[in-house]
């Protein structure tokens, strides 16, 4: 039984701890004083603009950029330590990346141009990363290990970085997709107009002692000839997609935009010497449509989907949002139980100790092992693939009902 006076401790106690999780929770929302630069700017036309940032020796430094909107979405970019030597240096890029650590104390500079550009302005975003992020905890360092509450806010602090990165990153994509869409409406509005304003001339322009039937029968045969009447009533007869054959693919390979060689070599590999066929790539998806749709369909697509694990793969942002989405898709649909298969090829294969924790857990395919071809035999198996064939088609055909209702 507890003593008089001990209840007030207790609360007091409460109290303490309530007050230090309310303090980490606010460390870990509050951005800390790291050495990170986010801007977005406008470029006009014949136009350069520099930036200036003091480094000390030995820090290591990341700029990363992208052209958002303007023209064919490119920029001429450069890079100078502070004796104007060029780090860095590249014409016409739409984005890039470049790490760098600072041979000598000084002002770095690097700036953006438009001086090729004649009529159009760019809007650019940058990111340049100046050093490490500095600690969550003062003592984060120290010899002792961290207490379980610090170690779960260090991991919540790393996961909120991760997400801030991703939202950045499908920002600039929307805010670049949204661009495109307005310039391409308004060219055909542009050309809709032309259109019927030169219909409008002609139609003024007739003889008096043409019936009106006759105007509408020419009218007719103008907007729409006979080749394109044909094919309209072929496409009432049926819809776009009986008109063109469906393809469940048996494999997608989700690579780094630095991998599409390699990529190509894998399929090549796959389709002609074991036979598993058909099969494709990510780039290889359809342009013009959103990545996230198409990451959808090629996951959901096909059979099996192979990440290609190389050294860009830890590089490219969006290649770990692909293989978070791979592994959530496999997880929450029981035909795609086990249908997500690491591969790391021959040429500039990921080593398993750089290897993600999440995929560690799953055998991957050893191009360089003298057991791939039994791999492969023993994991691309047909009566998998027509399983879950015939899944996807009943789960098109339930699609295509309800959208008709």
């Amino acid at each position: 039984m507890p003593r008089l006076g001990s209840a007030p401790r207790w609360a007091a106690a409460a109290g303490r701890w309530g007050c230090r999780l309310l303090v980490l929770l606010l460390l870990l929302l509050v951005p800390g004083p790291g050495g990170a630069s986010e801007i977005t700017f406008e470029l006009p036309d014949n136009a350069k603009q520099c930036f200036y940032e003091d480094i000390t020796q030995g820090t290591k430094c990341t700029l990363e950029f992208q052209v958002i909107t303007g023209g064919h979405y490119d920029v001429d970019c450069r890079l100078e330590d502070p004796d104007g030597n060029v780090l860095y240096k590249e014409m016409k890029k739409q984005y890039d990346s470049f790490t760098f650590t600072a041979s000598k104390n000084g002002t770095y500079k690097f700036c953006f141009s438009n001086e090729f550009s004649t009529f159009t302005h760019k809007t650019v975003y940058f990111d340049f990363q100046v050093g490490e992020d500095p600690p969550l905890f003062p003592s984060e360092n120290r010899v002792s290990a961290l207490t379980q509450m610090e170690s779960a806010c260090v991991s919540i602090h790393e996961a909120l970085k991760s997400v801030i990165d991703y939202q950045t990153h499908f920002r600039l994509r929307e805010a670049q997709g949204r661009s495109r869409a307005e310039d391409l409406n308004t060219r055909v509005a542009y050309c809709h107009s032309v259109a019927t304003s030169q219909r409008h001339h002609e139609s003024n322009s007739k003889k008096s002692d043409i019936s009106l039937h006759d105007v509408a029968d020419h009218s007719c045969t103008t907007e729409m000839p006979t080749g394109e009447l044909a094919g309209a009533a072929g496409v009432d007869g049926m819809s776009e997609e009986e008109a063109e054959e469906e393809v469940f693919f048996k494999f997608v390979i989700l690579h780094a935009e630095d991998d599409t060689d390699e990529a190509l070599r894998v399929q090549d590999l796959l389709q002609n010497d074991f036979g598993i066929k058909p099969g494709i790539i990510f780039a290889e998806m359809p342009c013009g449509r959103q990545h996230l749709q198409n990451l959808d369909d090629a996951v959901n697509g096909s059979a099996w989907t192979i990440l290609l694990l190389t050294e860009n793969f830890l590089r490219d942002t969006w290649c770990r949002f692909q293989f978070y989405t791979s592994l959530m898709n496999s997880v929450n649909r029981q035909h795609k139980y086990n249908s997500v298969i690491p591969m790391r090829p021959l040429n500039n294969p990921l080593t398993r100790e750089r290897t993600p924790f999440a995929l560690r857990t799953i055998n991957a395919l050893e191009e360089k092992s003298r057991g791939f071809r039994t791999q492969v035999e023993r994991i691309f198996q047909e009566s998998v693939y027509k399983t879950q064939q015939t899944i996807w088609r009943e789960t098109r055909k339930m699609a295509q009902r309800e959208f008709i209702a």
